[in-house]
């Protein structure tokens, strides 16, 4: 089969790239920050270690350092968000036991392009988080919250951490079995509107999942959203916000089951109604 009918318009468009470009590749970190998008890591046939910037405008790529010190090294299934000019890049580490001297943290100044040193500040007897991957991160006001993830030697994680930019200070938030929210899992999505963080999907111990779970910044608190319909049980998906609605792309049954849907999900239409629908956007066949 065609990969689309050649009846339907295409919701893509390839952009031909002249210049210096990224390699393939996968399990990498992806954000954006005013006019360009950020790329960095992942894998290929190998560990990658470089980092990429695209300017939409010029629809042109650009190599930052990634050499110095105080730059990652190969990091793979890691997260980067944005927040008033700075990157903030969490776990992905190869050698997870390295993480027993080291917060998986890397801070990247947007200015001056240039990796920042950090102090952690965290007192002693403060608990901070150690290295995973597959794990979600999302911005609210002046902090970035980090859920979940896989844990070597530990597996899935249920584990809710908090990082307040303005100090560095990690704190867990309580999030113990018998509370109400995701449990542990990894390989989800999350992505913030107002003032409610959404969580899609993932591995939940070695079962995929495909539920939605809402997170109150404000009351701290989790509630399931149900569904009538939707996207099947996903793993390695991607989601991010739209107006006022978020868009889900990718993933599979397993990871080795790929599928190319994009759905919508309306956030106007759930406001006014106990239950949520989804709308199917395209798929295109192999």
């Amino acid at each position: 089969m065609s990969r689309r009918s050649s009846s339907s318009p295409s919701l893509w468009t390839v952009l031909p790239q002249s210049g210096p470009a990224p390699c393939e590749r996968y399990k990498h970190a992806c954000c954006s920050y005013g006019d360009s998008v950020f790329v960095l890591g992942g894998r290929e046939s190998h560990s990658l270690r470089d980092f990429w910037r695209y300017n939409v405008v010029r629809n042109e790529w650009t190599e930052l350092d990634c050499s110095c010190e105080a730059a990652p090294e190969e990091l793979q299934e890691h997260s980067m968000v944005a927040h008033q000019g700075v990157l903030y890049v969490f776990g992905g580490m190869i050698d997870s036991a390295y993480t027993i001297w080291k917060t998986p943290l890397w801070v990247f100044d947007i200015v001056k392009e240039q990796w920042v040193s950090w102090q952690d500040r965290n007192p002693p007897q403060n608990q901070v988080p150690v290295n995973r991957k597959g794990h979600s991160a999302v911005v609210f006001s002046s902090a970035m919250y980090i859920y979940g993830g896989y844990i070597d030697m530990r597996a899935s994680s249920q584990e809710f951490w908090k990082l307040e930019f303005d100090t560095m200070l990690w704190s867990l938030l309580d999030c113990t079995e018998t509370e109400v929210g995701p449990g542990p899992r990894h390989s989800h999505s999350a992505m913030t509107h107002l003032d409610c963080m959404y969580l899609f999907g993932g591995l939940r111990g070695l079962r995929e999942q495909r539920d939605l779970w809402r997170w109150n910044s404000t009351s701290h608190s989790w509630s399931c959203l149900n569904a009538t319909s939707g996207p099947s049980k996903l793993v390695g998906h991607s989601t991010v916000v739209y107006r006022d609605s978020m868009l889900l792309f990718g993933g599979g049954e397993s990871q080795h089951t790929p599928r190319s849907c994009l759905w919508r999900y309306s956030f106007t239409i759930q406001s006014h109604s106990s239950h949520f629908e989804w709308s199917f956007y395209r798929k295109w066949w192999k």
